[in-house]
Order: structure tokens, then C-alpha cells, then sequence
């Protein structure tokens, strides 16, 4: 499948784009746009000078692609993004309207409610998508052919729930959960 990943932190970014591409999908990573259409937006690549956690939008136009909505099966979208459409929802409004489905992937899943309210069909903290992509929790083509929000953010939910105690309980014994995601810290 051909899926759009739209995230402006490289640290969550990375490991999702190779989680996806393990499994055979083509992966067009963006952390934001320029500019936002009905059908197509004007896409921002990742920086040169990014860290793990930060990115900026410095107006060097090498990094700018056109992203074709109807070129993608998929959609993976954050809340807060950089650029000039810096705003999850008004990105996942606009994938919704021209037919592409949309994940809401949002820090602990505070803005998940607001992507959902915008079209997203279910959210997942960002945090556990590659979790759920290895558990097979979070898979593209059942997603899309589903298509049942309400299953879909049942499924993933009770997800987080479960990868949420296993969490607690690591930090009890003094140990690390492996989220998937390299160290930052």
C-alpha cells in the first residue's frame, strides 16, 4: 500500500516508516505543508538539520513535494505540525473530503478527539503506533478495507490499555518498556 506518514518528529517518524516499510508498503514521509488544496498539498520533507524531537520550516523550497491525495491508500496524521498548515485537522478535513482514510497519530493522544472530529477514522498515541504495527493492531489494508471507526478505535484502545499497564508494571520493577522507539533522552 502507498501511505502518506505526516509527522514532524523524526525520533517517532523514522521508526514508523521503517516498521511500515518491513511490511511492503511505500512510505511518503512529510512533517507538514506549505499548502493545503482539495485534492493535493504542498508537501514539507524532513530538515537536514532535524533532531530526534525538532524540525522548522525554513522556506527552502528543495524541500516542498506535491502530494496527490488519490495517490495514497492511507493516511498517518499528527496534530501539530510545522509549516504554514501547521494543523492536523485541517489536513485530515481535507484527505477526508477527497476519499483518503486517515489515522490520527497524536503525542499521548491529546489531539486524536480533534482528528477524529475532523474525518480521522481512529487515533492512536503516537507512541504505541509501532507497537501496533509490530502487534499487527495497526494494519494498513484491514484498516482501509474495514473501514468500521467504531471496531477500528475499540481495537485500539483496548491496545493502548493493555500497552499502557504493560508500561506501568515495567516502571514498578524498575525496569524499561521498549515503546519501539530509539532512546532520545
Amino acid at each position: 500500500m502507498k501511505i502518506l506518514l505526516i509527522e514532524d518528529m523524526a525520533g517517532f517518524a523514522d521508526p514508523m516508516r521503517q516498521q511500515l516499510e518491513a511490511r511492503g508498503h511505500q512510505v511518503t514521509w512529510i512533517v507538514g505543508a506549505e499548502k493545503l488544496g482539495t485534492k493535493r498539498l504542498k508537501g514539507i520533507l524532513a530538515g537536514k538539520n532535524r533532531t530526534p524531537l525538532t524540525d522548522e520550516w525554513d522556506g527552502d523550497t528543495s524541500r516542498l513535494i506535491e502530494v496527490v491525495f488519490n495517490d495514497f491508500e492511507l493516511a498517518l496524521v499528527d496534530g501539530g505540525l510545522i509549516g504554514p498548515v501547521d494543523s492536523g485537522a485541517k489536513i485530515v478535513k481535507a484527505l477526508t473530503k477527497a476519499g483518503l482514510p486517515a489515522i490520527a497519530i497524536t503525542g499521548a493522544g491529546a489531539g486524536n478527539p480533534l482528528l477524529i472530529a475532523a474525518g480521522a477514522l481512529a487515533g492512536l498515541p503516537k507512541e504505541f503506533v509501532v507497537l501496533a504495527i509490530k502487534a499487527d493492531v495497526l494494519v494498513p489494508a484491514q484498516v482501509v478495507q474495514d473501514n468500521d471507526q467504531e471496531r477500528l478505535s475499540s481495537r485500539f484502545d483496548c491496545f493502548v490499555q493493555e500497552m499502557r499497564g504493560k508500561a506501568a508494571e515495567a516502571r514498578q520493577s524498575g525496569s524499561k518498556f521498549d515503546f519501539g522507539y530509539p532512546d532520545v533522552s
